[in-house]
């Protein structure tokens, strides 16, 4: 099995950060990046704390090589577009949410060589992971941010008219993605089970997202950003990475894994957040 970059990812990344580009200000872009406390706090967890609990992990559980190779390239590169799928809802830190999935997309493009290099596994050196990256940050986030930023400059009076159906059409393409790897994930499942593998990626997965809570800010709409952010780590990199680097191997299956893991545990932590937002006002006036 081998799974192939999906057009329907690149297509629902394109209409979200296009959206969000309608919806915030370049000032608004500018005063998130001025928060450097939160930056800092935000690169640590991401670049160093996760890494190190990915490294715990591995050395606990007594893993497959594949699957330790994975595991560690899964906590040492930050950043996925698929967040946007539920940091897009924080709708008084949209422009947080795209800057935290830029800046961790550039973030994965600088970890991604250094991760292959220092894995205990030996990989074939490949610059093309590096380059594709580079390009689909740019091409799939930036310019359609920017593209949404000037559209909204220009011609503020048709923005309103955009926005609701470009989310519509992202949740629709976004649903058509899930539906579309269905077969590929339940088979990578199948294939990886056992020794602890699958428990390990979701003590992964859920340790990271609390880290990301923590380090937000006070209001809950950062710390709900950062939680996702910081938990869904960069499926799609991983697996370039592991087609590339490590072909002949079962590495490409823990991100396809991960991905199943990740979804639904957001899914359902951003409904017990909205669920808990509408007991919190009733039990105040109880």
């Amino acid at each position: 099995m081998l799974v192939r970059p999906l057009a329907p990812l690149d297509f629902f990344v394109v209409l979200v950060m296009l959206s969000i580009g309608l919806r915030v200000s370049g000032g608004e872009l500018v005063d998130v990046l001025r928060n450097r406390a939160l930056f800092f706090r935000t690169l640590l967890a991401n670049c160093v704390f996760i890494p190190g609990l990915g490294f715990l992990l591995v050395k606990i559980f007594p893993l497959t090589p594949d699957a330790s190779v994975g595991i560690l390239l899964l906590a040492a590169i930050p950043g996925t577009p698929i967040a946007l799928q539920f940091t897009r809802m924080a709708k008084t830190r949209l422009a947080f949410a795209a800057v935290m999935t830029f800046v961790l997309s550039l973030a994965s493009i600088a970890l991604t060589p250094l991760a292959v290099e220092i894995m205990p596994q030996s990989a074939q050196r490949n610059e093309r992971p590096i380059l594709n990256l580079i390009a689909s940050v740019l091409l799939y986030i930036a310019v359609p941010l920017c593209a949404g930023l000037w559209i909204a400059l220009r011609a503020p009076k048709i923005v309103p008219r955009f926005i609701l159906p470009l989310e519509i059409l992202a949740t629709v393409v976004f649903l058509f993605l899930m539906w579309e790897t269905r077969l590929a994930r339940r088979e990578a499942l199948h294939a990886i089970a056992g020794r602890g593998t699958i428990l390990a990626m979701f003590l992964l997965l859920v340790i990271s997202m609390l880290i990301g809570w923590f380090i937000g800010d006070p209001d809950d709409e950062s710390r709900r950003v950062l939680a996702t952010s910081t938990g869904m780590r960069s499926v799609v990199v991983v697996l370039y990475a592991a087609r590339y680097c490590f072909p002949g191997t079962n590495v490409y299956m823990i991100p396809i894994v991960y991905l199943s893991l990740m979804v639904p545990t957001n899914l359902l932590f951003h409904l017990a957040l909205v669920g808990w937002r509408k007991l919190r006002p009733a039990a105040a006036r109880a």
